[in-house]
């Protein structure tokens, strides 16, 4: 016995709701994996950044370590090199033997290279504008020939080694000098005092009148 037409068309309609359902259901469940999975590589990515920027600040602090592990040694070749300038601009003198200037010269000169080579820098001073942050002002008085905030004279050498200020340079900074004050137009005291006796003596003769 075969079912009628409206049975099946009936179970047919089900079927189809069902499949729908269903279909919208699996829908829905991919659309949640797939936030999950872009939330998982988001994840992923942001830990992935981190590691890297950790691995480079690692790197450039391990970098900055060595650049900057000799210091304090280097602050001691500093004096060293500096007492040979010293040396050097004595023995330009008649009385030194010429063998002994020369080897102070490539003492002075191999000392220089060898410092130069581990980052050694000497801070510019004389005609630079004061710069707090390579220089240290030991005098501040004005200066002829020389602009206000300029340095006319370095006291002791300031130095960078690897881009950072190892010694600042101790300096001599010129200051514009103070105004002089204008005396013809300043206002005499006697003036204003007589202006101020002026001014009462009316009122005295303008209380008389009333009277």
């Amino acid at each position: 016995m075969t079912k009628k037409k409206k049975d099946i068309e009936t179970e047919n309609d089900i079927n189809n709701e069902f499949e729908q359902e269903k279909i919208k259901m699996l829908e829905e469940e991919i659309e949640k994996l797939q936030e999950e999975a872009n939330s998982y590589k988001d994840r992923w990515l942001r830990a992935a950044a981190e590691f890297e920027n950790f691995r480079r600040r690692n790197e450039k602090d391990r970098i900055d370590w060595i650049k900057n592990a000799n210091k304090d040694l280097i602050l001691d070749l500093i004096n060293v090199y500096e007492h040979l300038e010293m040396a050097m601009k004595s023995a330009d003198s008649d009385q030194v033997p010429d063998n002994f200037r020369k080897g102070i010269v490539m003492i002075h000169d191999q000392l220089k290279d060898l410092l130069k080579k581990y980052g050694l820098k000497r801070i510019h001073a004389v005609g630079e504008e004061f710069d707090p942050q390579y220089h240290q002002a030991i005098i501040c008085t004005p200066k002829e020939g020389f602009d206000d905030n300029i340095i006319f004279d370095c006291i002791q050498s300031g130095y960078i080694l690897n881009d950072k200020v190892l010694r600042p340079a101790r300096v001599a900074v010129a200051k514009a000098p103070e105004e002089e004050i204008d005396e013809e137009h300043e206002m005499p005291k006697d003036e204003d005092e007589g202006e101020k006796i002026e001014i009462k003596s009316n009122k005295k003769k303008k209380k008389t009148k009333d009277k």
